[in-house]
């Protein structure tokens, strides 16, 4: 069990460090300083400033046209940002993903800011300061998402993509506020945490969902163990009873690893959510 605990540990935590390490696939190169806009946000609800990333499509400045936002957690320039805001926009530029606002979410302190609090007393020894996702929500609620929508021309739908511990805060989210985001994108969720507790109310918390047109898609790679039984207990509460207007997809990726899952998977997952369109013939 330690052995699991330990492992597991290094899928949630090991952060920008151990992703980075993996060696992905031909990262694309970083942002050029004209295209990416780094923001400060002051915010009241993290009690200090905190980083937040931008890249608008191309085309913008001589548009008028409004735009669908996606938020990439672990989106400091220290994290997922240089190298996945670079492959996006290339997705956009060729045809694969529709044009979009890419909005990077910083995080600081992953263990604090991405996860529930837990009733495991080895989880809370050592993470003593775990457990704050709901603060981090609020941040996005009340803070970077009016800073977005007020600042640039959005047209209201918006995604959230991340992987490990940032997509356990995203299932998370659509489970207890499914109505900050309309898509909802989750590679490799950290599912094990706290013994598997989210998934174990996934059933009640999508029960008392209301109506509305929603995404969930969701993928895992190799791990096994707690973090498969904890996506197959979900899968298996979304296929009992599936909210009304929920379009979901499960598709595992079992020859991906933890370190490569996320690579193989986000321009996938962000072409489905957002498709682009043909044009309609008169």
């Amino acid at each position: 069990m330690l052995r699991t605990l330990m492992f597991a540990a290094c899928l949630v935590f090991g952060g920008e460090s151990a992703i980075a390490s993996t060696g992905r696939a031909e990262p694309s190169p970083a942002p050029t300083a004209a295209s990416s806009i780094p923001l400060t946000i002051l915010s009241d609800v993290m009690g200090k400033v905190r980083e937040v990333n931008v890249l608008l499509p191309l085309g913008y400045e001589t548009s008028q046209e409004r735009y669908p936002v996606i938020y990439l957690l672990d989106g400091g320039m220290a994290q997922d940002w240089p190298s996945y805001s670079a492959r996006i926009r290339a997705a956009m530029a060729d045809g694969r993903v529709r044009p979009a606002i890419l909005v990077g979410i910083a995080t600081e302190d992953r263990q604090n800011e991405l996860t529930q609090r837990s009733t495991d007393r080895r989880l809370a020894r050592q993470w003593p300061n775990h457990g704050q996702s709901d603060r981090f929500r609020r941040y996005i609620e009340t803070e970077v998402k009016p800073q977005i929508e007020g600042r640039y021309r959005t047209n209201g739908d918006d995604a959230v993509l991340g992987e490990s511990a940032a997509a356990l805060f995203i299932v998370e989210t659509y489970l207890r506020q499914p109505t900050l985001f309309d898509r909802y994108l989750a590679v490799s969720p950290s599912l094990w945490w706290d013994r598997e507790a989210l998934s174990k109310h996934a059933a009640a918390l999508l029960a008392a969902h209301p109506e509305g047109e929603r995404q969930l898609l969701l993928t895992i790679g190799d791990e096994g163990g707690q973090m498969q039984a904890g996506m197959d207990r979900l899968v298996a509460a979304l296929r009992n009873n599936p909210p009304k207007g929920l379009v979901w997809a499960y598709e595992p990726r079992h020859s991906e690893t933890h370190s490569t899952v996320f690579s193989a998977s986000a321009i996938d997952f962000l072409s489905r959510a957002y498709p682009v369109q043909e044009p309609v013939n008169p």
